[in-house]
């Protein structure tokens, strides 16, 4: 399985960390992703458990060689980082879970392509209308949302076995959803 992150313009130096620990590379792994990448924006934190076509699977950041256990405690296959690109629909199409920063529009790309998604607040950010509209999208049954780090494993996990969401509106049928979303931004 193939996992891609995205946290738009903004740093979420938090998020990129996380999700550079060996602990969680361990837990992807174990729920059958063989990569990841990361599309880090403006994030000061520079990802370190980066590497590509790791055959034997059994490789730690140090170049250390692991043992094997039977439990799947490796690293993943691949994992990779850029900054920007002009358009990510390669990778949201190749992507089996998205986790993103909870911009609008990186959300509704995704679930036009029915994908599944979880957004990751960054309660960092000034006026935080992310939160708003995740919380609409996840009680919509859009999405799944993580309002902390510390659960993301948890939320990561519950995202992935849950056998359905909500269809996200086709274009030509979005008048009532932007309606609900604009009473919502507005606080009507």
């Amino acid at each position: 399985m193939y996992l891609f992150v995205t946290v738009g313009s903004h740093k979420f130096d938090e998020l990129i960390e996380y999700m550079d620990k060996e602990e969680f590379h361990h837990f992807l792994k174990k729920l059958g992703f063989a990569q990841m990448t990361m599309q880090i924006g403006s994030s000061s934190y520079i990802p370190k458990l980066i590497y590509k076509n790791n055959k034997n699977n059994n490789i730690n950041s140090n170049n250390k060689k692991e043992e094997d256990d039977d439990n799947g405690y490796n690293l993943l296959k691949k994992v990779k980082y850029f900054t920007y690109q002009n358009d990510l629909n390669k990778f949201y199409d190749k992507a089996d879970l998205i986790v993103s920063h909870g911009g609008a529009g990186t959300t509704f790309e995704c679930l036009r392509k029915n994908k599944k998604i979880l957004l990751v607040v960054n309660k960092k950010l000034m006026n935080n209308h992310q939160m708003e509209f995740a919380h609409f999208m996840g009680t919509s049954n859009y999405v799944e949302i993580c309002i902390s780090l510390e659960t993301l494993m948890e939320n990561i996990y519950t995202c992935l076995k849950k056998k359905s969401y909500s269809v996200f509106p086709k274009p030509n049928n979005t008048e009532s959803f932007l309606r609900d979303l604009q009473k919502l931004m507005h606080g009507r």
